[in-house]
């Protein structure tokens, strides 16, 4: 059920777990936990679409790089940044859960293995439950070799069909009994009593207020608010702080065009490289640095996929025409459209070929083609999240954000297209980027991030060296958990929802075991 504290009083302000954040990790812990019989109260700060007001509590000061993602990249709504997400489905490599020298704070508390189980549960509450699993096998039922090269290893990422998680969960979150989903419920303080929390007071940019309270309490906030709400002050100091890493070693995924790339073999360099649609599922072939190359070359975690930009833009206004006609969209075409589109015929119908013959993304030969790097930052990174002596309308002091970039994530990068041009030498020309092979610093202009915030609320064995346990319990307190790419101790290269909501579920598991107090 689907309230709003904008209107209503909260007729039903207590369950067996309290969820803050509607985002992916959130609406997966209320899914599963109300399928269990948990009855769950999930706040959501946002509205149902997004709106400037709640967009503006996220106004953030900048001190280092340029950051697009501490604005763009978080979105406070239903569904959270899954609204604008591409619902790519990675799962971190087991090197990223494993400790490695000369890498210092590299791996997590437990193994890969750990997760698993956890990574194929995910699979059906993204969408997935049918998408094949076996990259061999999608190569197989293509007709087309499934090529290895020495040092870099090819695989396939995957796609949601429908990223956005306040669509994809609709149906449960306004009719199943156990989910009271609480919209511009917006959490001002964490209320606590000894060692335990006993309520989450919640407040409307009107200035309505609510206590929810449960015996259990999860943050579901993301990667940067996570650590935001928990360094506000407190009367007598912050417990789960000991270690005084809250905010410390954010990081995320280095994302830039490191080199131009031109097919030596075009056939063969698209049938290798262009994007697959096939069985109704989308699976994007992408080449990672395999382990001994890091170690042997001192390199962090790495990866590409190629970027294949169109400059026409008449090409694509054509391709947007197709899809409205197809859509019955006809008041979104005009006589203009329809003239562009009559010139363009002849690519339109490659494209449809490619398409729907050959299962594959259409890529004009005029495109330019990159070789677009994703890349690991040290899990020691010298980024930060701290507060500023601003407040909200919320009364919540604003985030002071500096992104660093260090000179070992840019030779990691240097390292990586030297590789990439001498393996796939037969197959393309890797043409590097100048100001990244000379190390000017204006290559950093260059370099964006991925809106993959992760750190800041470390997962550490122990309260002297992290903020949260390896059950994700929040240290100092016996009752709150942080479900967030904030607690990952590294990152790799790959994209984190997948393995946010696999932490999502195994938590979901371990509060199913564990006493109501």
């Amino acid at each position: 059920m689907i309230h709003d504290l904008l209107h209503d009083a909260p007729a039903v302000s207590t369950a067996d777990i309290c969820i803050i954040g509607a985002g992916a990790a959130g609406i997966t812990l209320a899914v599963e936990s109300a399928q269990k019989g948990k009855k769950v109260l999930l706040l959501e700060g946002g509205g149902a679409t997004r709106e400037d007001s709640s967009q503006s509590l996220y106004d953030s000061e900048i001190v280092g790089l340029p950051h697009r993602g501490i604005h763009t990249g978080r979105i406070r709504v239903k569904g959270g940044t899954t609204v604008r997400w591409g619902g790519q489905i990675l799962e971190l490599d087991t090197l990223d859960f494993t400790p490695r020298p000369g890498v210092p704070e590299s791996g997590w508390p437990f193994p890969k293995s750990t997760l698993t189980p956890f990574y194929e549960r995910a699979l059906s509450l993204e969408g997935l439950a049918k998408v094949e699993r076996s990259d061999a096998a999608v190569w197989q039922d293509l007709g087309l070799p499934f090529t290895q090269y020495d040092n870099l290893e090819a695989y396939l990422s995957r796609w949601c069909p429908e990223p956005n998680f306040a669509r994809l969960h609709h149906k449960t979150l306004a009719e199943h009994p156990n989910i009271h989903l609480w919209l511009h419920a917006s959490a001002v303080e964490l209320m606590t009593e000894g060692p335990a929390a006993t309520g989450l007071r919640a407040r409307t940019l009107t200035g309505m207020e609510a206590v929810f309270r449960a015996p259990h309490y999860i943050f579901a906030l993301g990667g940067i608010e996570s650590s935001r709400f928990f360094l506000q002050p407190r009367p007598g100091g912050l417990p789960w702080n000991r270690s005084g890493l809250l905010g410390q070693h954010f990081q995320d995924h280095i994302d830039c065009n490191a080199a131009a790339v031109e097919p030596l073999d075009p056939e063969r360099f698209h049938d290798t490289f262009d994007p697959i649609i096939t069985h109704g599922f989308k699976y994007l072939p992408k080449l990672r640095l395999v382990p001994q190359s890091q170690a042997a070359h001192g390199t962090l975690n790495i990866g590409s996929t190629m970027s294949f930009e169109d400059t026409g833009k008449v090409r694509g206004q054509a391709k947007t025409t197709v899809r409205n006609l197809i859509r019955a969209r006809f008041s979104e075409v005009t006589r203009d459209n329809l003239q562009h589109t009559a010139k363009h015929l002849p690519m339109l119908v490659h494209q449809a070929w490619r398409y729907k013959v050959q299962r594959r993304a259409y890529s004009p030969p005029e495109v330019r083609i990159f070789l677009r790097v994703h890349c690991e930052q040290e899990p020691t990174s010298s980024s930060s999240i701290t507060l500023t002596d601003q407040r909200d309308s919320l009364g919540l002091f604003r985030i002071r954000f500096d992104w660093q970039i260090s000179e070992r994530e840019l030779d990691t990068i240097r390292q990586y297209v030297l590789i990439a041009q001498r393996v796939l030498a037969g197959l393309a020309r890797i043409i590097p980027n100048e100001d990244l092979m000379s190390g000017s610093p204006n290559f950093l202009a260059r370099c964006d991030d991925s809106n993959h915030h992760m750190g800041g609320m470390r997962m550490s064995t122990s309260d002297a060296t992290g903020i949260v346990d390896t059950d994700l319990r929040l240290y100092g307190l016996t009752n709150t958990y942080i479900c967030s790419s904030a607690v990952f101790p590294s990152s790799g290269f790959s994209n984190p929802t997948h393995t946010v909501l696999a932490l999502a579920l195994r938590l979901s598991d371990h509060l199913s075991n564990t006493r109501s107090t």
